[in-house]
């Protein structure tokens, strides 16, 4: 099976599942709405303004599907940061896709592997909590609130076995430009780059796919 990038079964953080991702539901392609640009947001600060937790919900919903419609149509780039080091993750458009394959993750000093699905992407895992809600005709379990203080979208989302996972948001332009898991176990922070990919970051997907590609034959 190749890694496709339409839909997924929402699993434990946003970080930890890169390495552990798994499939089921289906991904909305972007449409023709889907807003574009051909940079990073610039970093102009959300407004400050008072939101109830359920005005925060909404708003942080469309947030979270521009954020991720974006993503595939431009591709990105999130750079993982934890206490024990860091993550490179990247996806580019379906269109410039390496053998098919479009998303890939590196760990240095040599780990490069594939991402099979993208519920597990910091700019796309909250709109797969979203989304999936809606194909089940039930509100999504994630509680948001707005922090005016520093413009950041707090969300609180029960896994059941696996835990609680709370994820701080900070929203630039609209479009999420980073987020902080808040875990005493396993914190981490992701900032999130959207377009212009370089040939290094493309590379980690064409390495990845040719090791697989590569292990296959053994």
């Amino acid at each position: 099976m190749k890694p496709t990038l339409n839909g997924a079964l929402r699993a434990t953080t946003s970080i930890v599942l890169l390495l552990t991702l798994a499939a089921c539901a289906t991904t909305p392609s972007p449409t023709a709405t889907t807003p574009l640009v051909t940079t990073s947001p610039t970093a102009t600060d959300t407004p400050l303004q008072t939101m109830t937790p359920a005005e925060a919900k909404v708003a942080f919903e469309k947030i979270a599907k521009d954020s991720c419609f974006l993503a595939q149509k431009l591709g990105e780039v999130e750079t993982v940061t934890t206490p024990t080091g860091s993550t490179v993750v990247v996806m580019t458009n379906k269109s410039e896709a390496y053998q098919d394959f479009n998303a890939a993750y590196f760990v240095a000093p040599d780990e490069y592997t594939l991402i099979w699905e993208i519920d597990g992407l910091t700019a796309c895992g909250a709109y797969y909590t979203f989304s999936m809600a809606e194909e089940a005709g039930q509100p999504a379990a994630i509680d948001v609130v707005f922090r005016t203080t520093d413009s950041v979208f707090e969300t609180t989302e029960d896994l059941g076995q696996f835990g609680v996972n709370h994820i701080d948001y900070t929203v630039t332009d609209g479009i999420i430009s980073s987020a902080k898991r808040i875990d005493e176990k396993n914190p981490s922070t992701t900032s999130v780059k959207y377009g212009n990919l370089t040939e290094t970051e493309r590379n980690i997907i064409k390495t990845a796919v040719d090791r697989y590609l590569a292990s296959l034959s053994q």
